[in-house]
């Protein structure tokens, strides 16, 4: 649970006004105003008293004892037991955000406080006609049309959306969305738990109900913005799951100058899958930008692309081995003038595996998964985990340990932080372990690095004595 420190300060505001013969000699009242700042946030409340400023204390920012407030003469233990209910109110606010791990924007603020203090306007907005509590399949559906045709999901996004619909069908025909906000991430991870996975083995993986989740409350988010429920609940929960991390899958060097100098023989649908899996090794394309290539987007030293998945303008140098595999190709005519011998995704995942057994990549590499609290070990020869995207992560490994800058690196991937590049320079052993005997090579003045420390040793030991 996290702490936000916070600061709650009341006070009163006078607004000064024409004054009139009548009200000349009065002293002018002021609307108590309650300040909430946090984490760079500020909110402004008004509170629902006048109080004369002379009786105001600011040391403790109450009414003075026993002083009067206001046309009704309000007494200054009510107005300060409502001002301590306020803040009470304010506080208990903040440690449901505590409790979530979430630090509040103002607006969410906002909105938990007012549904606390005026509650009957959400119950009668929530009365009429409520469709969180409608099967949530109708919305979900609206979901997948609008990432469909506004352009901003990927084949392998659709994908994935509808098989979260199935799991979501798996836990009830009749779920709606207030069944999804009220029984929380809970709910998944209890129900998950018990189905079977795509091994029939009792349990999804842990990792696999975080990603279920983490997409479920993508679509929750969609459908507060779009005024279906209020979902807050949900998104702000944490889920404690223990996971493992998983190995990044790619070819060293030698294994990708393996794969690209094979000769498959009759085997030519093997061939093409190699060339096109080989041309991202060395591009760092997804299969998504590679299937959608065309001769238009090439020129003699580059490629010109809009990815598909993140919608960024790349280029993207071409160097000797990607050059070859365009040339390979450039008199044979594809449909709509594709580049290379593009097949479906899932049948060239299917040809990889193939090609990986031929060739020998069969390093082995164990992973590690939790269903619950159990832990399972399984080994897999490196061929039975190769996919398209094995090609990306392959590029970016390579280079890192040929010793291309990662910001370079980023430029033709099109990451856009260091932290999604973690998990590649985690594994680059290589580089890390030789980084430092870099500083061996630093030459001083003419002197070689080695007479330089000992004449530096020596330059100490004088100034020692």
């Amino acid at each position: 649970m996290i702490a936000i420190k916070r600061s709650i300060s009341f006070g009163v505001e006078v607004k000064k006004k024409p004054e009139t013969a009548e009200k000349k000699n009065k002293k002018p009242e002021g609307r108590v105003r309650c300040v909430i700042v946090w984490q760079g946030q500020r909110v402004r409340l008004s509170v629902n008293h006048n109080v004369n400023p002379d009786n105001w204390e600011k040391s403790i920012q109450r009414c003075k004892a026993k002083s009067t407030h206001g046309k009704n003469k309000t007494p200054a233990s009510v107005i300060n037991k409502d001002l301590q209910d306020m803040e009470d109110l304010i506080n208990s606010i903040f440690m449901r955000f505590e409790e979530a791990d979430h630090i509040p924007t103002k607006e969410e603020f906002s909105e938990a406080y007012d549904r606390q203090v005026n509650p009957e306007k959400y119950i009668e907005k929530e009365k009429e006609a409520n469709p969180a509590d409608e099967p949530l399949f109708k919305i979900y559906d609206e979901f997948i049309k609008d990432g469909t045709t506004s352009g901003r999901w990927s084949e392998g996004t659709l994908v994935k959306c509808r098989t979260i619909r199935k799991h979501l069908r798996s836990i009830s025909p009749k779920l709606s969305l207030n069944d999804i906000i009220k029984g929380g991430v809970n709910l998944f991870i209890e129900h998950f738990g018990k189905v079977l996975d795509n091994f029939k083995n009792k349990g999804l993986a842990n990792t696999t109900i975080k990603n279920d989740i983490a997409f479920v409350k993508v679509f929750l988010r969609w459908a507060q913005e779009h005024g279906y429920c209020d979902a807050s609940p949900f998104l702000y929960q944490k889920v404690k799951l223990k996971t493992a991390e998983k190995p990044v899958i790619f070819l060293t060097k030698d294994e990708l100058m393996k794969v690209y100098d094979f000769d498959f023989g009759q085997k030519n649908y093997l061939s093409q899958v190699r060339d096109v899996f080989c041309f991202c090794c060395f591009t760092s394309l997804r299969y998504s930008d590679v299937y959608n290539l065309r001769r238009s987007n090439i020129t003699d030293t580059e490629i010109h692309i809009t990815t598909i998945k993140t919608h960024d303008s790349l280029t993207i140098e071409l160097n000797r081995y990607s050059r070859a595999i365009l040339d390979k190709y450039a008199d044979i005519p594809f449909p709509d003038d594709k580049a290379l011998p593009i097949i479906t995704n899932q049948k060239m995942n299917d040809y990889l595996k193939e090609m990986g057994k031929i060739c020998g990549i069969d390093a082995p590499i164990t992973i590690t998964r939790y269903k619950g609290t159990k832990r399972y070990d399984k080994t897999y020869k490196k061929y039975e985990l190769l996919s398209t995207h094995c090609a990306r992560r392959t590029f970016v490994c390579n280079a890192i340990m040929l010793g291309i800058p990662t910001n370079i690196v980023m430029k033709w991937t099109g990451h856009s932080d260091y932290a999604t590049m973690k998990p590649y320079l985690d594994i680059a052993d290589d580089v890390r372990r030789s980084a430092m005997t870099a500083f061996n090579r630093i030459e001083k003045f003419g002197v070689d690095g080695d007479e330089s420390v000992k004449n530096n040793r020596g330059a100490k030991s004088g100034a020692e004595n």
